[in-house]
């Protein structure tokens, strides 16, 4: 049996020695999920060190593990960022590949300058200007062709025997043949583009000449579509009234829609927001990302009770809504990538993206933004609306068929209030402030 001195059995009975023993009891007991703790920080450390961030499978591979830990937000941006880099990176080879065949036709045809300056072209359009060069040299330099190897000239430049031959390309002049494959002659045409624009293209027996790819296409292989007679009349300035809508008025009208519709895709992401916070489930005030931290680390010690961090879901679908109108208003302030921290933190202070803020005060910001956001919508309806109104015949108000008008979203519903018993003088709390009855 263990045997304890005089000494030691008198000082267990002295407070400093209790307390210390109690520390080092704690102490001993916290040790090892402090050391569990520490291997998962330093296992994730290890983890993200072999994803490389420059590469796509590395964007991938972090969007993936990000998704795994429930940061939604960050996963979907990696996502984003994985499929730009590839995209850019498609593109840069398909046009590498590009230059390589022009730059060796290019010195064939003894056009060595030519060739140089193909190596440093970074741009599809600026190569397919200068392949239009190196065609107009060819062609200016061949000697006069007869009918049948101008007929292969044309099948080269996408032109059909039948137009060859509705043109007359066959016995045509040397000058009128070259101007025709190298789309300098023939007509001009407005049509829609894929995007919604409306551009010039040379036309000719029902084809549009490419100029990036210098040939004649059909409409489809470029996704045209004729614009209408009243396009035509609004381009054009064939009258009075599309003089009206010209220029200015065009520019207007179209970047209010653009506005509205825009207004009308934030004012449901507002509406989303506000119902969040109304249900008193976010993580917000001081210290609001340090214990939403502390909920996602209880969230992956314990995963089987996820119905106990309810919280965190709503705080993180809230952040992710509010990161459209952070990216909104840094694209208005026109910052681009010379952001600071400075204002990334004010650009999210006004727009009620930081969760650390007052509820009140969060609430206050999402309801003047929505504000804004219906007034945006109010003022292109009543716009659009005095326009078709100033058109006279039917025809030039079938023209405002580009211009549709934008719903409103439904009037936002302010809390109810329990006016039982009140009486001048008395006070009532709605979300957090203290009003007082004065009648």
């Amino acid at each position: 049996m263990a045997t304890f001195s005089q000494q030691f059995l008198a000082n267990l009975g002295r407070p400093a020695m209790t307390q210390g023993m109690f520390n080092l009891g704690a102490a001993i007991g916290a040790a090892p999920a402090q050391a569990r703790a520490k291997q998962l920080e330093e296992e994730r450390k290890k983890k993200l060190a072999g994803f490389d961030p420059n590469t796509v499978e590395g964007l991938q591979g972090l969007a993936q593990y990000y998704q795994s830990q429930g940061d939604l937000q960050s996963a979907a941006q990696l996502a984003t960022a994985a499929r730009n880099l590839a995209t850019q990176e498609a593109n840069a080879t398909a046009l590498a590949n590009r230059k390589v065949q022009i730059s060796t036709q290019a010195t064939n045809l003894g056009l060595d300058d030519l060739a140089s300056q193909i190596a440093n072209v970074t741009d599809s359009k600026e190569l397919g200007d200068l392949v239009g060069t190196m065609i107009d040299y060819r062609l200016k330099n061949m000697p006069t062709q007869t009918p049948a190897q101008r007929k292969q000239l044309a099948r080269q430049r996408g032109i059909s025997d039948k137009l060859f031959k509705e043109l007359g390309l066959g016995q045509a002049p040397d000058q009128v043949f070259n101007d025709v494959l190298t789309g300098q002659r023939g007509g001009k045409e407005e049509f829609f583009t894929q995007n919604g624009k409306v551009l010039p293209f040379r036309t000719e027996g029902g084809q549009v000449y490419d100029r990036e790819n210098n040939r004649w296409v059909e409409l489809q292989e470029l996704g045209l579509q004729r614009a209408t007679p009243q396009v035509q009349r609004i381009q054009n300035l064939s009258s009075s009234m599309a003089e009206k809508l010209m220029g200015e008025g065009v520019e207007q009208i179209s970047s209010a829609l653009e506005q509205a519709e825009k207004s009308a895709g934030t004012v449901q992401s507002l509406d989303r927001q506000l119902e969040l916070l109304e249900q008193g489930d976010l993580i917000t005030g001081y210290g609001a990302d340090f214990r939403r931290d502390v909920v996602r680390l209880a969230n992956f010690v314990n995963p089987g009770k996820m119905n106990e961090y309810k919280g965190l879901e709503d705080s993180e679908e809230y952040l992710g809504l509010a990161a459209k109108a952070v990216a909104d208003y840094i694209t208005n302030l026109g910052s681009g990538t010379g952001l600071s921290d400075t204002d990334l933190k004010f650009s999210k202070q006004v727009t009620a993206a930081d969760l650390a803020q007052n509820p009140e005060a969060m609430r206050r910001l999402l309801t003047h933004m929505r504000n804004a956001s219906t007034y945006n919508i109010s003022r292109y309806n009543t716009l659009r609306n005095s326009v078709e109104n100033a058109l006279k015949t039917d025809e030039e108000k079938a023209s405002m068929v580009f211009f549709p008008l934008v719903d409103m979203p439904p009037e936002m519903v302010e809390p109810g209030i329990d006016d039982t018993d009140l009486t001048t003088g008395s006070t009532v709390t709605v979300k957090g402030v203290q009003y007082i009855v004065d009648q």
